[in-house]
C-alpha cells in the first residue's frame, strides 16, 4: 500500500515543478515585454507617415540641378508599381508576406539559437514587415534588445496597416547603396527609368541589392549583382511570382546600366545657396522638409564660369612649373597590386555598357581618401559578408581606387613603366590600357619653386622616371589594341575665383568659388576678402570727377615723391608698376590707362580718402576699408562678389541694387517664404558712371586690358594686383555682363613675377566672355543726359579746333574745357601741374 501511494505523490510533485516552470517562463515573457514595451513608438503614426524629402533647388533655365537632403529619397505608391517589380522584392526578402502575421517564428527560434551561441549573433528571420519597422522605428543596432523590440512592434504594425501600405513604406524606405533610398531613386540612378518602367531582369537585380546595397549593386559590380540577380529569379519561379518562360527570358537578358550622373553644374554656387538657407530656416528644415527652391544660376553660363577658370589656373599652375610625380612603387608591388586591379576590372563586368574601365592609380599614392566619394564612386571599402574571409589591406586598397570609363580628356594617375629618351616616349600604365607620352608635350615642365626663367627640361627623363606615380591627361583614344595618347597633368595650386553679374536684374548667374570643390569647399568668391589692388581706382577716379574738381582730361604729374601721409603721419615713397619709367605730367585717363599709382596718391590726397571711401560704398564696397592714402592702392581687402556687384553699379549708370543668388523659396504644400528681385536705386550720378565708364574704356583699348579688343565689342574693366604679386585681377563689363575674375594662393603667397591683373586673371575673365557672349549682337553702353562730348587736343586738354586733330572725350555737363589749342607752331600755355595746398613734401 506504501508503495501505490508514493507514485501519485510522485507525479503531482513532478506536476507542480512543471507548473512551476511554466509559470516563471510566462512570467518571464511577461516581465520581458513589460519591460522592453516601455517607450516604444506608436505604429499608428506610420498611417500618416511622410519619410525625409529632397529640398529642391530649380537653377534659372527651369529644371533641378541641386538637391539637399539626409536621404535621397522620390516617393512612389508601390500599387503603380508592375505586379513583377512587387514580386522581385518579395521573392528576394519575404515570399510569405501576403500569408504570414508579421513573424516568421521557425527563423526566430532558429535566429535565437544562433545568437546564444559563442560568437553567433542574430541573423535572418526578418520578414519584410519586420525590416519596415527597423527601419521606419527602431536602429539598425545589431543587439538582441533590439530584436525584442521589433517582435513586440511588428504584429502591432501588421493590425495597424493593410499588406499593401506596409509594402509601400517598405519599398519607399530602404537603402539600395550611393545614396539612394527607395525604389524610384534606385531604378533613376541605376538604369536610367522609373521604377515603374522596369524590366523583369532589372528588378530582379534591383531587389537583389538590398542584401548589401553597397557590395551587392550593377555599378560596383555587375557581376556580384548578376549572381544575386540569379537567385531572385530563381525564387520568383520557385514561389509561382513568375513563368518559366519570363524566368528565362530575364536570365538571359542583357542588364544596361543607365547613364551615370553629370558632374553637378556650379558646386560652390549650390553651396553658397545652401549657407544662405541653413542660416534662415536650419540644418534640419533644408535637409528633410522638401522646400523648392529657385535661383539665379544659369547653368550654361555656370558650365563656361567654371571651365574658363579651371583652364586659366591650369594654364598659371603650368607657368609655375611641374609639381612632380605623387609618389613611387616598386615594380614588383606593382605588379601585386595590378593583378588585384585587373581583378576588379573584370569584376564589374561593365566592359560592354562602358567601354574600355581604366583604373585611376593616383589613390595609391594617396591612400587616405581626403576628398568626399562622388557620385561615380565604384565602391567603398567595407566590411566582408557573412561566411566571406576578410578582405586583405591590398584588397582594401585597391577597393578605394577608383575605376574611370575611358575617355578623350580623361584626368588620372598612371604608373610609368618606360622611358625612352632616343624616341623622346615614356610608357604609362592605366591597367585597362597602355598609354604613350611624347616629349614634347611636356617641354613645359620645368623644375618648380625656383625662378622664372629655369631653363626647360631637355629630355623626358628630366621629367619622368619608371616606378612614378604621374597624373596623366588623354589627350586622344585610338582603336583598342593601340595605346593612348596622353600628356601630363597635375591640380593647380594656385586658386581663383569667377563671379558673373547681369546688369538688367542684378542676377548672379554664375559664381566660381575654386579650381575642384571637391578639394576645397572654401568659396573664395564670397568668403576670401583679398586686396584689389589697381581694380579699386576707378572708385577713386569716379570720386575725383563727381567732385567736379577734375575732368578726364586734368593733368597731373607722374614723378617720385616721398609723402607723409598726414593720416597715419608715415613717410611713404609710392612708385609704380615698373617701379622707374617715370612718365611726368599726364592726364586722368592716361594715368588710369597706365594704372600710373603716383598719380592716384596725388589724386586721393586732394580728394581726401573719406570722399573715395563715401564714393566705393554707394557703389557697393561694403568691407571696411582704410582711412588713409594707401587706399588709392586698393590696400583695402573685398571679395570678388563684392567688387563685382560695385562694377555692376558703373555698367547700370549709377543704380546700386544688392546681388541676388536666392530668386524664391516656397514650403513643402507650396507656400511662398521669401522671395527676392532687385531693388535698384540711384546712389552715384548717372553722367559720372558713364565718364568712368569711359575712362575704362581706354583701358582695354589701349592700356593693361588691351587683350579684351579681342571681343570685338564695347567693354570697359580695370586690372589690380596687388602689392607682392599675391592677388591677381580683372573686373569688367559690356552692356550685358559684368565679371570679375580673381587668382592668387590661400596662403597669400606670391604668384611670381610678373603675374599681373593682365596676365593671370584678365584671360579667366575673356575665356568666359568671349564664349558666352558669342552670337549676341555688340551692344554700346548707353548714354544718359548730362554729358557732354566734345573734341580735345590729347596733348593739351583743351578743345580742338580747326588745325588741330582732336579726339571726342567725354566730360560732366559744365565741365569741358573752353579754350581751344593754339595751332600748329605757336606757343602752348604752360599745362597746369596740381599743387595741393597743405601737403606735406620731403
Amino acid at each position: 500500500m506504501a508503495r501505490r501511494t508514493s507514485r501519485p505523490s510522485l507525479l503531482r510533485r513532478l506536476l507542480l515543478v512543471l507548473g512551476a516552470l511554466v509559470l516563471a517562463l510566462v512570467g518571464t515573457v511577461v516581465g520581458v515585454f513589460l519591460w522592453f514595451n516601455r517607450g516604444l513608438p506608436s505604429v499608428e503614426a506610420l498611417r500618416d507617415y511622410r519619410p525625409p524629402q529632397v529640398t529642391k533647388v530649380t537653377c534659372a533655365d527651369g529644371k533641378v540641378c541641386a538637391e539637399y537632403f539626409l536621404e535621397r529619397r522620390t516617393l512612389v505608391d508601390a500599387a503603380t508599381l508592375p505586379a513583377h517589380v512587387r514580386n522581385a522584392f518579395l521573392a528576394a526578402e519575404d515570399a510569405d508576406f501576403y500569408r504570414h502575421e508579421g513573424l516568421d517564428y521557425v527563423g526566430m527560434v532558429r535566429a535565437g539559437i544562433k545568437a546564444l551561441l559563442p560568437g553567433g549573433h542574430l541573423t535572418g528571420a526578418s520578414t519584410i514587415t519586420q525590416q519596415a519597422c527597423r527601419n521606419l522605428l527602431l536602429s539598425q543596432e545589431r543587439k538582441l534588445s533590439r530584436k525584442i523590440r521589433e517582435w513586440i512592434l511588428t504584429p502591432r504594425m501588421e493590425r495597424a496597416l493593410t499588406k499593401d501600405q506596409i509594402l509601400n513604406l517598405y519599398l519607399n524606405q530602404i537603402y539600395f547603396g550611393h545614396n539612394r533610398y527607395g525604389v524610384e531613386e534606385a531604378a533613376l540612378y541605376y538604369f536610367g527609368k522609373h521604377a515603374s518602367g522596369l524590366s523583369v531582369a532589372e528588378a530582379a537585380m534591383l531587389a537583389g541589392v538590398v542584401q548589401q546595397p553597397e557590395r551587392i549593386n550593377p555599378v560596383t559590380s555587375m557581376t556580384r549583382a548578376k549572381g544575386r540577380q540569379t537567385y531572385v529569379l530563381g525564387q520568383m519561379l520557385k514561389h509561382g511570382l513568375l513563368a518559366a518562360r519570363e524566368h528565362d527570358a530575364a536570365l538571359k537578358a542583357e542588364v544596361v546600366l543607365g547613364p551615370r550622373p553629370a558632374p553637378p553644374v556650379g558646386p560652390y554656387y549650390v553651396e553658397e545657396i545652401r549657407r544662405m538657407l541653413v542660416a534662415r530656416y536650419g540644418d534640419t528644415a533644408v535637409l528633410t522638409s522638401g522646400m523648392r527652391v529657385e535661383i539665379a544660376m544659369e547653368p550654361k553660363l555656370q558650365a563656361l564660369a567654371d571651365t574658363a577658370l579651371r583652364e586659366g589656373l591650369e594654364t598659371l599652375d603650368r607657368r609655375m612649373g611641374y609639381q612632380g610625380a605623387l609618389g613611387e612603387l616598386e615594380g614588383k608591388r606593382f605588379a601585386q597590386l595590378r593583378t588585384l586591379l585587373e581583378k576588379r576590372i573584370a569584376d564589374t563586368g561593365r566592359r560592354s555598357q562602358e567601354g574600355a574601365l581604366l583604373v585611376d592609380l593616383s589613390r595609391l599614392a594617396q591612400p587616405k581618401q581626403t576628398a568626399a566619394d562622388d557620385e561615380g564612386a565604384e565602391e567603398r571599402p567595407e566590411t566582408s559578408a557573412e561566411g566571406e574571409a576578410a578582405p586583405t589591406s591590398d584588397e582594401v586598397l585597391v577597393r578605394a581606387v577608383p575605376l574611370v570609363p575611358l575617355k578623350e580628356g580623361l584626368r588620372l594617375g598612371g604608373y610609368v613603366t618606360q622611358v625612352d629618351d632616343s624616341r623622346k616616349t615614356a610608357t604609362l600604365d592605366f591597367v585597362g590600357r597602355q598609354g604613350i607620352l611624347v616629349f614634347s608635350t611636356v617641354a613645359w615642365a620645368r623644375p618648380r619653386g625656383v625662378g622664372k626663367w629655369t631653363q626647360a627640361p631637355a629630355k623626358l627623363s628630366d621629367v619622368l622616371k619608371p616606378g612614378q606615380l604621374v597624373r596623366a591627361r588623354v589627350l586622344s583614344v585610338p582603336p583598342a589594341g593601340k595605346p593612348l595618347e596622353v600628356t601630363l597633368d597635375q591640380v593647380p595650386e594656385v586658386q581663383g575665383a569667377l563671379t558673373v553679374i547681369d546688369p538688367a536684374t542684378r542676377r548672379v548667374l554664375a559664381l566660381s568659388g575654386g579650381y575642384d570643390f571637391a578639394r576645397s569647399s572654401f568659396n573664395r568668391a564670397t568668403q576670401a576678402h583679398r586686396q584689389p589692388g589697381s581694380a579699386f581706382k576707378p572708385f577713386l577716379y569716379a570720386a575725383a570727377l563727381q567732385s567736379q574738381k577734375f575732368t578726364p582730361v586734368s593733368v597731373l604729374n607722374d614723378a617720385p615723391e616721398a609723402v607723409r601721409d598726414p593720416w597715419t603721419g608715415k613717410v611713404w615713397k609710392p612708385h609704380n608698376y615698373e617701379r622707374s619709367g617715370f612718365e611726368g605730367p599726364m592726364t586722368l585717363r592716361q594715368a588710369l590707362t597706365k594704372s600710373k599709382n603716383t598719380v592716384s596718391v596725388r589724386l586721393i590726397e586732394a580728394i581726401t580718402p573719406q570722399v573715395a571711401i563715401d564714393f566705393a560704398r554707394r557703389a557697393g564696397i561694403r568691407s571696411e576699408m582704410p582711412d588713409n592714402l594707401t587706399l588709392a592702392l586698393g590696400t583695402g581687402e573685398v571679395t570678388v562678389l563684392e567688387l563685382a556687384n560695385a562694377y555692376t553699379t558703373f555698367d547700370t549708370l549709377g543704380k546700386y541694387a544688392d546681388p541676388v543668388l536666392l530668386v524664391r523659396v516656397t514650403d513643402v504644400r507650396g507656400t511662398t517664404l521669401e522671395e527676392h528681385q532687385a531693388a535698384p536705386e540711384e546712389t552715384i550720378p548717372p553722367p559720372v558712371a558713364y565718364v568712368a565708364t569711359s575712362l575704362m574704356r581706354s583701358v582695354v583699348e589701349e592700356g593693361t586690358a588691351v587683350a579684351v579688343r579681342d571681343l570685338g565689342r564695347p567693354a570697359a574693366g580695370k586690372t589690380g594686383t596687388a602689392n607682392e604679386y599675391r592677388d591677381a585681377w580683372f573686373s569688367g563689363y559690356t552692356p550685358d555682363l559684368v565679371a570679375t575674375a580673381w587668382v592668387g594662393f590661400d596662403d597669400h603667397s606670391s604668384l611670381g613675377t610678373g603675374e599681373t591683373g593682365g596676365r593671370a586673371a584678365l584671360p579667366i575673365w575673356l575665356g568666359f566672355m568671349r564664349a558666352a557672349l558669342d552670337g549676341k549682337p555688340a551692344r554700346d553702353f548707353e548714354l544718359p543726359p548730362g554729358v557732354q562730348t566734345v573734341r580735345v587736343d590729347p596733348s593739351s586738354g583743351l578743345l580742338a579746333g580747326a588745325h588741330v586733330p582732336g579726339r571726342a572725350e567725354s566730360f560732366l555737363e559744365g565741365t569741358a574745357p573752353t579754350a581751344e589749342a593754339p595751332k600748329p607752331g605757336e606757343a602752348t600755355p604752360d599745362r597746369f601741374l596740381m599743387e595741393e595746398p597743405g601737403r606735406d613734401r620731403l
